[in-house]
């Protein structure tokens, strides 16, 4: 039977899901919003006075990371993922719960870390794993790895993708683009905190906001679709990473930056983080137009990850 003190216990045997739940019943402690965290039928969180906030992510081997991907990133990255919806909302962590199903191959050592990476990253956000599931595939099944991950937080008032209005200025935090070629897509930040204190500072001149993480251009036509106005970027205002440049920031995804629109007269010049204005809400149909460091617009609205393709 294997310990809970460290790895090295752990037998390299195939893995199997009774030995998995196991662990991580015994392993988890701590858990301050859950009454009942892993190991019953079901968590049993406290109750909050405030709406809450859930969202769902998925991270599958071959789309999201490949499969030489270290097990212990992989888990780090489905839980960043999922957390950057309640980012986008300015909501509180509260819990998660994630299901897995894992390889016939995987060992249980494999599976122990994987699962590790998931509740230490949880944990670390204060976002706790306080349930989930965990199938195996059939041994004649030439799927990877797939993780989903539900997040659940509280917001008394969550910032929307459709509050943005005419004349908001449009900002990022952090910067964009290249984050296949330079593997942050595998460790994105986690914006939480920022998206709180852009709550608590700007108040009710915080209009809109959104998680970049198809690219700014299709996140950017998100907003202008929900909030039926025509935001118009400037690309050479736009913070890049070294070695990337505005058309990267555009369409790579993965940023996991936070695009938010606030109104004119807001004061974000005491943030203590990096925040950029990179355009204006202007009046139009909903779309994208960006200014091209020549003075030529393009439409941007449809410059993003395509999913399926």
């Amino acid at each position: 039977m294997a310990t809970n003190d460290g790895f090295d216990h752990f037998s390299h045997e195939t893995v199997r899901e009774d030995q998995i739940l196991r662990s991580i019943t015994s392993a988890s402690t701590d858990l301050a919003n859950a009454l009942v965290g892993p190991g019953d039928d079901a968590a049993v969180l406290h109750p909050v006075p405030v709406p809450l906030v859930v969202s769902v992510d998925q991270c599958i081997e071959g789309l999201h990371f490949l499969p030489d991907t270290p097990l212990g990133d992989v888990g780090v990255k489905a839980v960043r993922r999922a957390a950057g919806d309640l980012a986008a909302m300015a909501a509180s962590p509260i819990a998660l719960v994630a299901t897995a199903l894992l390889p016939a191959s995987m060992t249980h050592c494999e599976a122990l870390l994987l699962y590790e990476a998931i509740k230490q990253e949880a944990r670390r956000i204060d976002c706790p794993l306080v349930g989930g599931d965990t199938c195996i595939q059939r041994r004649d099944s030439a799927s990877g790895i797939h993780l989903t991950v539900t997040v659940i937080g509280s917001s008394a008032h969550p910032v929307l993708r459709s509050g943005a209005r005419r004349d908001d200025r449009v900002c990022v935090t952090g910067s964009l683009g290249g984050s296949f070629e330079s593997g942050r897509h595998l460790l994105p930040p986690v914006r939480i905190a920022e998206a709180l204190h852009l709550r608590s500072h700007l108040g009710d001149d915080l209009h809109s906001m959104i998680d970049i993480s198809d690219g700014l251009g299709k996140d950017a036509m998100a907003v202008a679709s929900a909030s039926n106005v025509r935001l118009l970027l400037n690309a050479s205002s736009i913070p890049c990473h070294s070695g990337s440049s505005w058309k990267n920031a555009i369409q790579d995804g993965e940023d996991h930056e936070l695009m938010f629109t606030v109104a004119q007269d807001a004061d974000c010049s005491s943030l203590p983080f990096q925040v950029t204005e990179i355009g204006r809400v202007i009046e139009g149909l909903p779309g994208v137009i960006i200014v091209d460091p020549e003075g030529s617009p393009i439409d941007a609205s449809t410059y993003g990850w395509n999913h399926g393709s």
